[in-house]
């Protein structure tokens, strides 16, 4: 271990005593404008109806992020109130950028200060290629990985636009690259998921995660320390893709790079609704983890030492937020449309 590391330990350590309170890290990868600013946005705002329906948790952005993400929910209404045209442009509008976003939330037990300071960092297709150290290093720090997959370009024409959009192949290959060491969860996230729910086809997506990130899901079944599940999530709720833009010719109009020039969406039903539906899942799934690693190895104080150490360190002084946690493992759904653990079911036993 170098001396930075154990400058970043100590620091680390000292920040904890501090505030009281432990970081938890989270990695989401996945193309710019994909729609995971708005998937966090509706776990925010929703957090206190479905999160606090039938556990005493509570999890709340802070500062920047709260900020933004209430400014991007009134956008969203605004979208709903005004009927306003959605579409998906790789350079227009809500999309997304080149540089990698942070996203500030704390979390605990309501009416009690927080306990856990959560940052989820966005890190864009293109960053996993030009910058694969940084990334690997705060997936190395991190909880769990989140690869968010645009199911238009992954499902229609046969795949065709998956590649460009969703670059598989290059988070493929990084993953490749990387030796995984510690016990680690990994999400497959296809969102804007309503055109295929709503026609049943949620076996269909399922289907094609697997064939399109086959190579990556046998490399973590080798590697046997992985849990890994595909958990589709309703962006919008009553918004649905409809097409891609269409040349005079009749073809799909594209980018140089290939890419559809516009995914054109359509609202759903007479009054629709800004309703996003399973955005909770990918966390309920990480904190069903983690106390599942707490249950197995804490007997282990070497693993402990060695791999989220503060977080089973506050599970074992916070002993009414670790049995919350536990109660919360009821909402983590296995049997949803399009969902299914891959591999490491074993990873979560005991919290079953």
């Amino acid at each position: 271990m170098s001396i930075f590391d154990n400058a970043k330990k100590a620091l680390d350590a000292f920040k904890t005593r501090a505030s009281g309170r432990i970081q938890m890290k989270v990695c989401m990868m996945g193309p710019r404008a994909v729609g995971k600013t708005t998937i966090l946005t509706a776990v925010f705002n929703n957090t206190l109806d479905d999160l606090g329906v039938s556990t005493n948790l509570q999890l709340q952005a802070e500062g920047d992020t709260r900020a933004d993400l209430t400014q991007k929910k009134r956008y969203l209404q605004s979208v709903f109130a005004n009927r306003t045209d959605i579409t998906d442009k790789p350079s227009a509008g809500l999309a997304g950028t080149a540089t990698v976003n942070t996203f500030d939330f704390v979390f605990g037990l309501k009416g009690k200060e927080p306990r856990i300071d959560m940052e989820i960092k966005d890190f864009p297709g293109e960053y996993v290629v030009d910058h694969p150290d940084d990334v690997i290093r705060f997936i190395n720090e991190s909880s769990a990985v989140f690869v968010a997959i645009d199911t238009p370009h992954l499902m229609e024409e046969g795949g065709k636009y998956c590649e460009v959009k969703n670059k598989p192949s290059a988070i493929i290959d990084f993953f490749k690259q990387q030796s995984i060491d510690a016990e680690k969860l990994v999400l497959f996230v296809p969102l804007k998921c309503e055109r295929y729910f709503h026609e049943k086809r949620m076996d269909e997506v399922l289907r094609r995660v697997e064939e399109v990130y086959e190579d990556l899901i046998s490399g973590f079944k080798a590697n046997g320390k992985v849990a890994c599940a595909v958990t589709p999530i309703l962006t919008l709720g009553d918004v649905e893709f409809e097409r891609f833009k269409t040349t005079p010719q009749g073809n799909t109009a594209t980018l140089s790079n290939g890419c559809p020039e516009e995914a054109i969406y359509r609202f759903r039903g007479n009054n629709p609704q800004y309703t996003p539906t399973f955005c909770m899942q990918p966390l309920y799934y990480m904190l069903s983890f983690l106390a599942s690693q707490y249950e197995r190895n804490k007997k282990q104080r070497g693993f402990i030492d060695k791999v989220f150490s503060s977080v089973f360190n506050l599970f074992d002084s916070d002993t009414a937020l670790f049995d919350e946690i536990l109660r919360m493992e009821k909402n983590r759904k296995t049997d949803l449309p399009g969902y299914k653990v891959l591999c490491g079911a074993d990873l979560f036993k005991y919290c079953k």
